[in-house]
């Protein structure tokens, strides 16, 4: 099974305040996911790699996965469920 996780690329001004760096949740989920068995897991992270909306709609056609993992912080959430 084919796992993709995203986090969704969205620069409000005020998300990445704190500095911008790869999300948390990726290796705790990715680890528990690959404790389970699966082993095709791939993450991208727009956000920080800023890729556009088709893009990353490329990346994931191409990668063809079966489950998709996304996440968001509050000022991205309009931006996650479009992606």
């Amino acid at each position: 099974m084919r796992i993709m996780m995203i986090q969704p690329n969205y620069h409000s001004g005020g998300a990445e305040i704190a500095g911008n760096w790869p999300p948390s949740w990726v290796p705790y989920v990715g680890g528990a996911l690959k404790t389970a068995g699966f082993n095709d897991i791939r993450f991208i992270d727009a956000m920080t790699d800023y890729i556009a909306d088709d893009a990353l709609a490329k990346m994931i056609a191409e990668h063809q996965p079966d489950v998709v993992l996304a996440t968001a912080i509050t000022p991205m959430i309009y931006q996650s469920q479009t992606t």
